[in-house]
């Protein structure tokens, strides 16, 4: 069974809504959705994540602006990974893939904020964070991290929900992967994309 989470701020744009719809056609019983409306997103992923863990379900968060396909849905679960996730551009000009090579809390000594973006994009590679706008976490990652921490969203240093996250869940050993040919769209006052 896979939950599909949607973090919201109280609504979802119907492009969003239509790609979920085409998702549930094509898998029905294998899935749940659930949505939840909370202005802190490590929140709202945390009561996703929880409802999931609670009842032995893989997550699949997708962001209320990301727009998809049935065929990104299927590519994305394919790749029998503890966690992957589907690359998508920043909403600014110039556009940047939400991906980063290498992440690291902030430290008196590093430069970038957060990590080291990627520069080199392939069709499948390893990352150690991305934008969770479209990201699959399998069962066996929540029951991990739930472990030690209440909320593994929960940001701590420079490093957002996401982030957050995906840094807690390599310190227990689990890799994190990205899908680049899924061509989501980040939507906003334009749908960015590569």
């Amino acid at each position: 069974m896979i939950l599909i989470g949607i973090p919201t701020m109280g609504t979802i744009p119907i492009k969003v809504f239509a790609s979920v719809v085409k998702v549930v056609r094509e898998y029905g019983d294998e899935l749940k959705i659930m949505t939840t409306a909370n202005s802190l997103v490590y929140n709202a992923r945390n009561d996703l994540a929880m409802d999931a863990h609670n009842n032995g379900c893989d997550l699949l968060f997708i962001d209320s602006d990301i727009e998809f396909t049935p065929e990104a849905f299927t590519r994305l679960l394919s790749h029998k990974k503890p966690i992957v996730s589907g690359l998508y551009w920043s909403r600014s000009s110039p556009s940047t893939p939400v991906a980063y090579k290498r992440v690291a809390p902030k430290t008196l000594f590093r430069k970038n904020p957060i990590g080291d973006p990627i520069t080199e994009i392939e069709p499948f590679m390893e990352v150690e964070g991305a934008g969770m706008g479209f990201c699959l976490i399998r069962h066996e990652v929540l029951r991990a991290v739930y472990k030690d921490c209440d909320n593994p969203f929960q940001p701590f240093g420079n490093m957002g929900e996401d982030f957050s996250f995906f840094y807690r869940a390599r310190k227990k050993g689990y890799k994190i992967y990205l899908d680049t040919t899924l061509g989501l769209k980040h939507l906003g006052e334009y749908a960015y994309g590569r």
